[in-house]
């Protein structure tokens, strides 16, 4: 079982208390520290890595929104306020600094499976991006010619298809980029676990696959037909990429 290290920032005692009481049902998360500064708590950061924060708003030094700003690391957060109401339309505002959960402090117990389920899928989705992110660190990332002297990521590369003479590179923003170099070439540089040839004249990012069946891959918006002889290749695959990177969740 993952363990999980949390802490609370709450210029009220009490509720450092109240939190750590309901977590005790849950063996695998460990609080590592209380603070009723959250200046304080910022310092701490600093220097230790944590998973998760339950975070008040309503502070004398700072509230808990100018603490999200000046948050520079990226970690989870739980507010829980005695306000619920009055600071909803804040609290969504902040919603792309990781927030998990927004809940009244009086509802913490009844709300607390949600917020553990919720972390826990956004926290198992955050480690497969930096799994991915990690794959492509350690390849080669690089096509072998550039666009306007600019070199050309292959993290960038949604597929690339095989028109008569022609490479095509189907990009993620939309581009097309057209080359003259042979399939076997090409096939000799790209990351056999990152690029998949699914049928003649198709190669697919599977990073960027989205859904599979055995017959069909989709690729974003995309979708494509794999050929029928390489169906049990291209599908063993996948699985086994998926299984790598959802390991240990």
């Amino acid at each position: 079982m993952k363990k999980f290290r949390y802490i609370v920032i709450d210029d009220e005692y009490p509720s450092h208390l109240t939190v750590q009481h309901h977590f005790r049902a849950y063996l695998n998360y460990t609080c590592i520290a209380t603070f009723i500064s959250p200046k304080r708590a910022l310092l701490f950061l600093q220097e230790h890595e944590i998973d998760l924060i339950f975070l008040d708003i309503k502070m004398p030094e700072m509230d808990g929104f100018q603490f999200l700003e000046a948050l520079e690391k990226n970690i989870f957060v739980v507010i829980l306020t005695a306000y619920p109401e009055k600071y909803s339309l804040d609290a969504h505002c902040h919603i792309d600094k990781n927030m998990v959960f927004f809940s009244n402090k009086a509802q913490f117990l009844y709300y607390l499976p949600k917020i553990i389920a919720r972390f826990e899928k956004m926290h198992a989705e955050k480690e497969i991006i930096n799994r991915i992110n990690q794959l492509f660190n350690n390849e080669i990332y690089t096509f072998p010619k550039k666009l306007n002297n600019k070199p050309i990521l292959l993290a960038d590369i949604l597929f690339i298809t095989v028109i008569k003479h022609d490479i095509v590179l189907k990009m993620k923003d939309g581009k097309e980029i057209i080359d003259r170099i042979t399939l076997r070439e090409l096939m000799s540089f790209l990351p056999s676990n990152i690029f998949l040839q699914i049928k003649r004249n198709t190669i697919i990012n599977t990073v960027c696959v989205t859904a599979f069946t055995n017959t069909t891959v989709c690729l974003e918006d995309q979708h494509f037909r794999i050929s029928v002889r390489r169906q049990k290749k291209v599908i063993q695959t996948l699985k086994k990429q998926m299984q790598e990177l959802y390991e240990n969740y």
